[in-house]
């Protein structure tokens, strides 16, 4: 790019602001390092952007930065611009973790602008917010808008699946017993919870989005039912109740695509605000990978009478499993494991008022 042809720095890069390039090292392919060093950081010097790294150590290490340093500079009027190298899990990391602590907002709070690179697997508020295709021009004339999100409450007993699968910790915000979390791309619970659930190991993980592929092969084979009950509401109406005790695929997303191709919900548009439900009834496994195929087909799968599709505020699930592995719900590529009778409820979070708690925006 000659000097004649350079874009100008947008505003969330120019020198009034603290730029802080994170770092996600396990993030998909494990190829956020190479990016840096390859390609963002000349492009970063190039413009003369002043900027600090930070490289994650940990599955932690990007909430310890979040409560360590970008919410105290937030609560004192810092403008700050999070360059983040790594899939959905960094974005629901900084939002989860502003969202808890920022119980009542403060007098004062700037949010921080977060410039996506997408190096997950499926990064998929990255390609439903139009940023997956060319992320450094999008850093470069995009424009930052407030990141819509959800909450999920859990009943008391709720634990996050780690290590592969083989450990449970305590979820971190708990009041009264209960547990929240907060998300900004999609809920599920079903074969989609599961097969994250199954396929987030270092070995499926090897594949790529593949591994998904591989995962709901496996599940499709225990042709598993899920049992609770289902329930979901319109802003101010009465819940609803889903027909029947058994289920197959329980979706509550704030985006269009999962991933690249696969447009679970066509009438999303970036960075919206709407929560649109997904569901698939006790269908065979024929028919449930009939039917999710039809969404790699520009959102086909909506039209057909077998999928219920509707634009709701709230969703709630009473569980109705003795097994916990049916019992598994997932946030934003999370796992959390419900204790036998149990119960989740997902609220969407508004945009404004007094219940309106966006903490970030994001560079669309």
């Amino acid at each position: 790019m000659t000097s004649e042809s350079r874009l100008p720095l947008p505003p969330h890069l120019l020198p009034d602001r603290e730029v802080h390039v994170v770092i996600s090292l396990l993030s998909g392919h494990r190829k956020a390092q190479e990016y840096y060093d390859d390609t963002l950081k000349p492009f970063l010097d190039s413009y003369g952007v002043n900027y600090s790294t930070h490289t994650t150590k940990s599955a932690k290490s990007i909430t310890e930065l979040t409560t360590g340093l970008i919410l105290p500079n937030a609560t004192k009027g810092v403008k700050q611009t999070i360059i983040l190298l790594s899939g959905d899990g960094g974005v629901v990391d900084i939002v989860d973790t502003l969202t808890s602590k920022l119980n009542g907002r403060p007098s004062v709070f700037i949010k921080p602008v977060i410039a996506l690179v997408p190096l997950g697997t499926a990064n998929a508020l990255a390609w439903s917010s139009a940023v997956a295709q060319d992320p450094l021009k999008v850093m470069l004339t995009g424009t930052p808008k407030s990141l819509p999100s959800f909450q999920a409450r859990f009943s008391p007993g709720a634990k996050l699946v780690v290590d592969e699968g083989q450990g449970r910790e305590a979820l971190p915000n708990s009041e009264d017993d209960e547990t929240a979390m907060y998300g900004a791309v999609v809920f599920s619970w079903g074969l989609h919870a599961s097969l994250v659930a199954m396929s987030d190991t270092t070995e499926y993980r090897k594949h790529g989005l593949e591994r998904f592929r591989m995962a709901a092969e496996q599940l499709l084979k225990d042709s598993h039912r899920y049992r609770g009950k289902v329930k979901w509401r319109k802003a101010g109406g009465e819940w609803t109740e889903l027909s029947g005790p058994e289920h197959s695929y329980i979706l509550a997303s704030l985006v269009s695509n999962l991933e690249e191709k696969f447009q679970i919900s066509p009438a999303t548009k970036p960075v919206d605000g709407t929560l649109r439900l997904v569901h698939i009834g006790a269908e065979a496994g024929s028919e449930i990978m009939r039917l999710l195929g039809l969404a790699y087909q520009s959102g086909k799968h909506v039209a057909d009478p077998k999928v219920t599709y509707e634009d709701i505020d709230g969703l709630r699930i009473e569980f109705d499993e003795e097994e916990e592995q049916w019992r598994m719900v997932c946030v934003d590529g999370k796992i959390i494991a419900i204790a036998r009778g149990g119960w989740v409820e997902v609220t969407r979070i508004p945009g404004s008022g007094t219940d309106g708690r966006r903490v970030i925006e994001l560079v669309c």
